[in-house]
């Protein structure tokens, strides 16, 4: 076994020879996998230190792991494996990333390793309050200190993880694609499930920078990566659908979002209600929340989703101008200002909760509070380059200014210009709804108007010319005119400029 170990890293020594850094890498690895306790310290040392720092941050990810391991493996060996130890402690010093710190911690001698996974397994489900956001964090680095002490990538690759989602929703997003550069390598040795979450990951990396097709192309791949009944295919939809809600096109998914939801707890038809808002389908959704307002509010809070569940019904709530639910939910998400909403660090970013309390005092009539947890949640959301949140905190900054105000046009304009970069249609309307016209515009005349009243009501052209007793071509004309007066570019965006007069 040992001269195949042998021959294997002499082919290593000539590919490294031969410049192909990462072929030498892949054998380096595949030396060490061979080894166990019983092996020469050497071999195992000389495999781990072949590959000397490399530039490339993945590929010299990758050479910090196989030292790692290397190390490990050492330690086990005991008195026999110090010296050579020695060498490679030195190697995953000079590997290491410096943008994230792994405090090394102190695993006590147990009989069987796996019992102390399950053991930090089963903590880490009953901690998922986000204010207990800290003690997940030392669980999860138990978790790969656990993997490393024996050899165990998987353990490692949970413990990557759930350090994602602790940095996720603290929205410490350096830390966290600190850990994806671990976990990406330990993906590529642990298979598909594996390589499927961590494209899931950068498919909600490119959603908080508002690179929508990006999130979907990702998420599609890391679908057909993981395969039937995979988190990525789960997440699919979900993924999709957040896109498709900054972006206007959500009516095509209502379906699909319909058809999932019959198959999950009774409080995920939010969903569903959210989509039906997102579609402007108003009468639904309110139907929708009347069901689901009780249920929301007692959603328990070791469920990852909490403030998932809770920041969109604070959507639904303030879209519906809600007051009767609006203090419940304000005062169960105020304790969770300063978090994003985010379950998992592999599932769809949704903004800090800093927005989602902000709506929720402008529909309880504290414009003060609305203002401060904006312009918080404005700043938590520049440091974290979440765009698209920031474009919906610039606009709600704007709804809370008094109107004509000079700071109202200015959070507007910002907003405009982010939302119209990065396609977020809904938002350009709802912005241009809130300015309204511009000084010297015609007003409506009285036609105008009720027919302006019917198109908030959400009735098509032909109920409105039925209700109104007129052609539907003669309301088509009366709509165009309408909108070309208002400076508006769609139904959804004067039915949002009539709401707010």
């Amino acid at each position: 076994m040992q001269d195949a170990l042998l021959e294997t890293l002499d082919r290593a020594r000539a590919q490294y020879a031969a410049g192909a850094v990462a072929d030498a890498v892949h054998s380096c690895v595949t030396v060490v996998e061979g080894c166990t306790d019983d092996t020469d310290p050497s071999l195992v040392a000389a495999a781990a230190t072949l590959v000397r720092r490399p530039v490339d941050p993945l590929l010299r990810a990758r050479v910090h792991a196989l030292a790692s391991e290397a190390l490990a493996l050492l330690r086990r060996a005991g008195p026999t494996g110090e010296q050579a130890a020695v060498r490679v402690e030195a190697q995953v010093e000079a590997t290491r990333d410096v943008f994230r710190e792994d405090p090394a911690v102190e695993i006590e001698e147990r009989a069987d390793a796996e019992v102390e996974f399950v053991d930090i397994q089963a903590r880490v489900a009953a901690l998922q309050d986000p204010l207990r956001a800290d003690d997940r964090l030392a669980l999860a680095r138990r978790a790969v200190a656990t993997g490393l002490a024996v050899g165990d990538r998987e353990m490692q690759a949970w413990g990557r993880l759930w350090s994602m989602d602790v940095h996720a929703g603290n929205g410490r997003r350096a830390e966290l694609l600190g850990d994806l550069s671990a976990l990406t390598v330990l993906a590529e040795q642990l298979g598909p499930a594996w390589q499927s979450r961590v494209l899931l990951v950068r498919a909600s990396q490119a959603l908080l920078d508002g690179r929508f097709d990006d999130a979907l192309r990702l998420a599609e791949q890391a679908a057909a990566i993981g395969g039937p009944h995979s988190d990525a295919e789960f997440l699919q939809l979900s993924f999709a659908f957040e896109a498709a809600r900054h972006q206007g096109t959500v009516k095509p998914l209502l379906e699909a979002v319909r058809l999932q939801v019959e198959h999950l707890p009774f409080v995920a038809r939010l969903w569903l209600c959210v989509a039906l808002m997102s579609a402007g389908l108003r009468a639904e959704a309110a139907d929708e929340w009347r069901a689901l307002a009780p249920y929301v509010i007692a959603v328990p809070v070791e469920a990852p989703e909490f403030l998932m569940v809770l920041a969109e019904a604070a959507d639904v709530c303030a879209w519906l101008a809600d007051d009767t639910h609006a203090a419940s939910l304000y005062e169960n998400l105020l304790p969770y200002e300063r978090q994003h909403v985010i379950p998992h660090a592999h599932a769809p970013y949704q903004g800090p909760v800093g927005l989602a309390l902000g709506r929720l005092a402008r529909v309880l009539g504290d414009l003060t509070a609305a203002g401060e947890h904006l312009r918080s949640a404005l700043a938590a959301a520049e440091e974290l380059h979440a765009l698209p949140a920031k474009a919906y905190l610039l606009a709600e900054l704007a709804a809370v200014e008094p109107v004509r105000s000079r700071a109202r046009r200015e959070h507007a304009d910002a907003a405009l210009e982010v939302a119209r970069r990065l396609g977020m249609a809904p938002l350009v309307d709802q912005v241009e709804a809130l300015l309204g016209p511009r000084e010297g515009d015609p007003l409506l005349t009285p036609r105008e108007s009720d027919v302006t009243a019917l198109v908030a009501e959400g009735l098509t052209n032909a109920a409105i010319a039925r209700r109104l007793t007129l052609s539907e071509r003669t309301v088509e004309n009366h709509v165009s005119r309408i909108l070309l007066k208002l400076g508006l570019t769609s139904r959804t965006a004067l039915a949002v400029w009539h709401e707010r007069r």
